[in-house]
C-alpha cells in the first residue's frame, strides 16, 4: 500500500518501521475501527501492539498529523481529524508548482469542474433554490456597478453563489474536489476583481451566472457545457496572467500589485 508523501516514484521510500504504523492507523481508518474524532492509542500502546520502536512511532504520527489526518491535543492524546480538518489542496499546491502546471491548465480543469457542478445542480435543484441563487446574482451585479467596487463584498457574494450552487449536487466528492479548484483559483478570482487587464474585461465575470441560471431554468445541461466550458477563455486568461506557470505568489508577482 502507497501513501502520497511516504512512498512515491520520486522520492525514497520511508523505513519500514515508520511505514509499517502509518499502514496500521490508516487500516483502521479504512476498516472504520478507528473514525473521526476517535483517539489514538498512546505511543506506548502502539509500540507494543506493532512490537516496535518508539521513534517510528513518533515520526509516523507526525507525518499523519502534517498531512491533516491526525491531529495533536496537548495533554489529550492524538486524534483521527474530523473531515473537514483534512486538507488535501496544500501537498497538491506543491505537485502543481512542482510538475511546471500553467494558469491554462489550470483554467481549463476549472471549467471542467463547473461543468459537472452544473450538470448536477439541474437535476437537483428547484424553483426556490433557482429563485435564491438569482437573489445573489441580482445583489452581486449591483455591488459591480458600484464606484468603487467593494471588492471584498463582490468577492464575498461570488463565493456565496458558488457555494449555494454547489449544494446543490448533493455529491460530496464533487463537492470536495470543488472546493479543492477553489483553493487554487480563487486568488486569481481576487485579482480579476481588483484589476482589469487589457483583453479581459473583469466586469463580464458576474454575467457567467446570469448563463449559469438560464441553463438551470431550462433545465439544459447542454447549455450548461457551452457555458461552462467558454467561462474562461483560457488563451486570454494566460495573456491576462502573464503566460505565467502556477505558484501562490504568481498574480501577486505579474500584476505588480498586492491585493
Amino acid at each position: 500500500m502507497e501513501y502520497d508523501g511516504v512512498q512515491s516514484k520520486k522520492a525514497p521510500s520511508p523505513p519500514s518501521a515508520m511505514k509499517k504504523v502509518v499502514d496500521y492507523i490508516a487500516g483502521e481508518i479504512y476498516g472504520g475501527r478507528l473514525k473521526a474524532g476517535d483517539r489514538l492509542p498512546t505511543e506506548a500502546e502502539l509500540c507494543a501492539m506493532l512490537q516496535i520502536s518508539r521513534t517510528p512511532v513518533r515520526e509516523a504520527l507526525k507525518f499523519l498529523e502534517s498531512q491533516t489526518v491526525l491531529r495533536t491535543k496537548q495533554g489529550s492524546g492524538t486524534f483521527v481529524a474530523d473531515p473537514g480538518e483534512i486538507s488535501i489542496s496544500m501537498p497538491l499546491n506543491f505537485k502543481i508548482k512542482l510538475e511546471g502546471i500553467s494558469w491554462g491548465e489550470i483554467v481549463d480543469f476549472r471549467n471542467q469542474m463547473e461543468f459537472l457542478v452544473l450538470r448536477d445542480a439541474i437535476q437537483n435543484a428547484t424553483d426556490e433554490d433557482i429563485q435564491h441563487l438569482e437573489e445573489i446574482n441580482s445583489h452581486l451585479l449591483v455591488v459591480r456597478k458600484m464606484k468603487p467596487v467593494p471588492v471584498s463584498e463582490a468577492q464575498n457574494l461570488e463565493l456565496l453563489f458558488h457555494d449555494e450552487l454547489l449544494k446543490l449536487t448533493n455529491n460530496r466528492l464533487l463537492q470536495e474536489m470543488y472546493r479543492i479548484s477553489s483553493e487554487i483559483f480563487n486568488p486569481v478570482i481576487a485579482k480579476l476583481y481588483n484589476y482589469t487587464a487589457e483583453g479581459i474585461d473583469d466586469t463580464e465575470w458576474p454575467l457567467s451566472h446570469t448563463y449559469f441560471l438560464e441553463a438551470l431554468r431550462k433545465r439544459d445541461i447542454f447549455l450548461a457545457y457551452q457555458v461552462s466550458l467558454n467561462l474562461i477563455p483560457v488563451k486570454k486568461f494566460e495573456s491576462f496572467l502573464g503566460h505565467t506557470q502556477y505558484t501562490p505568489d504568481a498574480i501577486k508577482t505579474n500584476s505588480g500589485f498586492e491585493n
